[in-house]
Parts: C-alpha cells; structure tokens; sequence
C-alpha cells in the first residue's frame, strides 16, 4: 500500500499533464502513487498519461465533466495512501517534495495539512509563499488561504474522520479558499519555505479572463455562508474593498460604512473566535490603512472621514494628504473614472497567493 498518494485531477490540460506526472515519478521519495482523475476530458490528455505506462500511476476517468469539485472528491474517496498530496494537472513538482512534506507530518503529529512555497513560470515569474505558522495563516483565513492547495499534503484520516470534501455545487474559481475554510475547523496548517512546487502561470488557468470583482464576490458569498454570516451585496462590496476591489473609488459614506463594517467583523469573531483575535484584528486595520493612499488621490474628503474614522491623523497621513492638495492647486486633476492600478489585485504575493488573497 502506498504511503502517499498524489491527487491529480485533469480536464483539458493534455499540453502540461505528461511533464506534471513524470515530475512525480522523478520524486526521490519512493512509497507513493500517481493518481489521476479525469474529468470527462476532450483532448488526449488521459491517452497521454496511459501511454506513460507506469505501474505506480492509477488513471480514474469519467465519460462526463462533473466539475473540479467533484473530481477531487472522487480522488479523495479513491485515495490508498496515509497522506494525499495534491499536484494540479498543469504544474510540475520537485523531486524533494514528497520526502520533504512526509518528513514533517511525521515529526509534526499535530499538524494536518503542510503546504509549501511556490516558484511561477510561464508568462510570469515570481516567487510566492505563505506563512509558515498556523496562527499567523489562521488569522489571514478571511482574505486568503492559509496554505495553497496546489502544494499541500493533507492527513487523509482528518479529511476522512470530519468528511471534509469539496462543494460539488461550485463550478467558478475559488474551490480551493471555501475546502481549506472547510478543513479549518479541523486542521492546523504549516507550510514549508522551499518552493516545492512550480506553478504555470497562463492562459490555462482558471481565472484567466475573469473579472476580478465578480469572482471574489462569488467567493465570498460562499465563504459567509460558510462562516454562517448573513451578507448581503451591501457587505460583500465593503469587504471587496479590503481588497482595494470596487467600480469607483471610495467616497466619505463608503468609508465610514467600511469602518462600521470592520467593527462589527471584530465584534463577531470575538464573539464566535473563528479566527486569533489581535492576528485578524490586525489584519483589517492594516487593510484599512493602506486604502488611505489610494483615497486621497482620487477624493477629497473622503481621506478626512479615514483618518477620522480609524486610521488616525498621523503626521504621514497629513503630509501625504497637503502634498495632494497642493498638486490639486497647481491644476492636477485625478482620473477618477480610471480603475486605479492598486486595484488590480496581486496574486497574493511575496508573502502569499491564492484566492483571496490580494
């Protein structure tokens, strides 16, 4: 019996599924197995695995496309080994990488998920990483995933003994944020420093072509139902602005409802103590500073109420907002109309990717 098992699950990326599979047969790490599950693929994808021809590789394919969702269920029922590393179809693995994340579970019996860092190629070259801490991930939980589910190993007997599986009903970007908010009611995260997995970074990935705004407000209607938070539209647009995401800048109104709204997410989890108090406490003042540069440029009063309302009246605040207004004085108008370029978001970067992330 294998001791781990790598969860591939494949639609439509028979380009990239070959180098992804033979990256795991590569691993130095020897008691695993290669398991693929397509989904109703249309292109040669599942025959090119086949044709690796390899004993440790076990092929699962339906004659039908049920969702990514579904698909990494069915890998998680159909999984033989004690942990399951999951791999996407079109990223490659490093050969430490399995050695590596059984080496931790192991020495870290009270530790459930382990995920790593992560080099991009492809059209973009970065690097990204995610805190090593459960605490520190915990606290980031609401704006973005403690581990990237691409990279992570998980215990199977805690994803089996609480069922904790995808949400067969969601077909848009997100999948992974809502299973790992899932799995944190019952799992600690770490992640390991080294960039163990390499992401391809594309057209092929699943976001590409979305509006931003749209998918995370998706993603959060689906999140505060998780978290049994009754959120309006009205909500999800002041949460989206804790992520610098929204249709025009906002003005004074919009940041004392963002204020209101940050004060009762602070009163709720005192309350419920879903995630560390002053880690995610300081995380929404930290996201509602930083949204001061952005408003002045573009707004008047609205930096006022800002400060006002939270952010305080720092010297850098004020000397930042003079500077502005005396620019104003000598003619120079702001695009207010234009989408501000912080508004695009990072992919969670630097110091974390994913979802929600930026």
């Amino acid at each position: 019996m294998p001791r781990v098992t790598v969860l591939i699950t494949l639609y439509n990326k028979g380009a990239f599924v070959e180098e992804a599979v033979r990256s795991v047969l590569a691993s130095d790490y020897k008691g695993f197995e290669v398991l693929v599950i397509d989904d109703g693929s249309t292109d040669q994808g599942p025959e090119r695995v086949s044709a690796i021809g390899d004993a440790r590789i076990r092929l699962v394919r339906s004659d039908r496309n049920t969702g990514r969702p579904a698909a990494a269920n069915r890998g998680f029922d159909a999984a033989q080994g004690e942990y399951v590393a999951v791999l996407d179809a079109d990223d490659v693995m490093r050969p430490e990488r399995l050695s590596r994340q059984v080496a931790f579970l192991d020495s870290h019996p009270d530790i459930d998920a382990v995920g790593s860092a992560m080099s991009v190629f492809g059209s973009k070259q970065e690097f990204w990483s995610w805190p090593a801490d459960d605490r520190l991930g915990r606290s980031k939980l609401l704006f973005g995933d403690p581990v990237c589910y691409g990279t992570t190993m998980f215990r199977r007997a805690t994803l089996d003994a609480n069922a904790l599986r995808c949400d067969e009903s969601w077909r848009s970007p997100g999948m992974d944020f809502l299973f790992l908010l899932r799995c944190a009611a019952h799992m600690r995260f770490a992640n390991l420093p080294e960039p163990l997995t390499h992401y391809r970074f594309g057209e092929q990935n699943m976001r590409h072509g979305h509006d931003p705004l749209e998918v995370k407000a998706r993603i959060y209607a689906g999140a505060f139902r998780i978290l049994g938070i009754e959120a309006g539209e009205e909500e999800i647009r002041l949460q989206l602005m804790l992520h610098r995401l929204f249709r025009r800048v906002p003005d004074a109104a919009d940041v004392v409802s963002l204020a209101n709204w940050i004060a009762w997410l602070k009163a709720w989890n005192r309350e419920t103590g879903h995630f560390p108090e002053d880690g995610f406490e300081a995380e929404l003042d930290r996201r509602y500073r930083r949204l001061f540069f952005l408003i002045a440029d573009r707004r008047v009063v609205a930096p006022i109420a800002h400060m006002r309302h939270g952010a305080g009246f720092t010297v850098g605040n004020i000397a930042y907002l003079i500077k502005v207004l005396l620019r104003r004085l000598l003619g120079w108008r702001p695009d207010e109309s234009a989408t501000p370029a912080s508004q695009v978001p990072e992919p969670v970067r630097g110091s974390h990717i994913a979802a929600l992330n930026a």
